[in-house]
């Protein structure tokens, strides 16, 4: 039976890279699909990735080691590519089991070492860094560059490209590629991935925009999107299509024509896998009596605060504070309310 990767997640982190904290199952051990076999640990919170298949598993990167996004983490099945890590028999307290230590040195990333080996350079050059990219390597070369010398000297050699960029072309995906990437992302299978994209992004997605004012607030909350009382949603604004569950909308929240609200960014699989444009997502809250205006677009971990308007056209990149009103692109302070009491 060949081999199912185990990578760090791409569309649940907004790291560069994430800690592994532990593994809840031995080198060796036999998981079940969907059993969570590891935690690693983001800027903001703990993630657990379960296994992709049934089969024994195969630990590539040790407790506490800093893994770039993407990276693999280990393998499940009855072989493997290379060879497994010794791993010790102690296991924690909660049951995570200690693999034996990666050797002294940074973590680098697979463009970084292909460089390094193209070019002959000592990895103690990088002793200072934890993580090692392509960039540092690039650098380094940079300053190591002999300075130019007199007319009768021969020209400078130029650097042959990275190995990656030659051996690893761009290749389309197709659809069944793309839905397999995208259920690896989310730690599901594909079959829970279509189902998910046919009821809420299809079905109800579609039924929101034809829907009279009172049934649009319920698709919504069906979708997973979290809704005070009293809010509007024009039936042309669009609430997340992948992640509605990551939006919380206070009481008496109004979200206009076209107005776009998102909690993801999700590039081409070439900006990714290259590092150039990481996934984001990120939850959005509208806090009470918040307005959006028309065509105006929320971006992923924005907050705006309470009594807070998003003037039409706006693009919201960093939070709003409560009682003010934003306007342009990117989203600035344009004018301050000054709320008064209601009582007489």
């Amino acid at each position: 039976m060949s081999s199912t990767e185990i990578r760090v997640p791409r569309e649940t982190v907004n790291d560069d890279t994430v800690k592994v904290v532990r593994w809840l199952a031995a080198d060796g051990d036999v998981v079940r699909t969907g059993m969570t076999v590891v935690e690693l640990e983001t800027s903001k919170s703990v993630i657990d990735v379960e296994s992709p298949a049934a089969g024994r598993l195969s630990i590539r990167r040790a407790a506490g080691e800093q893994v770039p996004i993407g990276d693999l983490l280990g393998f499940v099945g009855e072989t493997a590519a290379a060879p497994t890590p010794a791993a010790s028999p102690a296991a924690s307290s909660a049951g995570s089991v200690a693999v034996a230590p990666p050797a002294a040195g940074p973590t680098m990333s697979a463009k970084a070492r292909q460089l390094i080996a193209a070019h002959g350079i000592d990895e103690s050059a990088f002793a200072h860094l934890t993580l090692v990219r392509e960039a540092d390597v690039r650098a380094h070369l940079a300053a190591a560059a002999p300075v130019a010398g007199p007319a009768t000297s021969a020209p400078p050699v130029a650097a042959p490209a990275p190995a990656g960029d030659v051996a690893e072309p761009w290749r389309p995906r197709g659809l069944l590629g793309d839905a397999a990437r995208a259920s690896a992302d989310r730690g599901t299978s594909v079959v829970r991935l279509v189902f998910n994209y046919l009821w809420r992004n299809w079905l109800l997605g579609n039924l929101v925009r034809v829907a009279p004012r009172g049934v649009i607030n319920v698709l919504h909350r069906w979708r997973g999107v979290k809704m005070g009382r009293d809010c509007f949603i024009d039936p042309a604004a669009i609430l997340e299509t992948a992640y509605p569950e990551n939006i919380t909308l206070g009481d008496d929240v109004r979200v206009t024509a076209g107005a776009i609200v998102m909690t993801h960014i999700k590039a081409p699989h070439y900006l990714r896998d290259r590092g150039f444009v990481p996934a984001v997502l990120a939850p959005v809250v509208l806090e009470d009596h918040s307005f959006v205006g028309v065509n105006a677009v929320i971006l992923p971990g924005v907050t705006v605060g309470r009594a807070a308007v998003v003037a039409s056209g706006a693009v919201v990149t960093a939070d709003v504070p409560p009682a003010t009103m934003v306007a342009g692109n990117p989203a600035k302070v344009v004018k301050r309310f000054e709320e008064r009491s209601t009582e007489t």
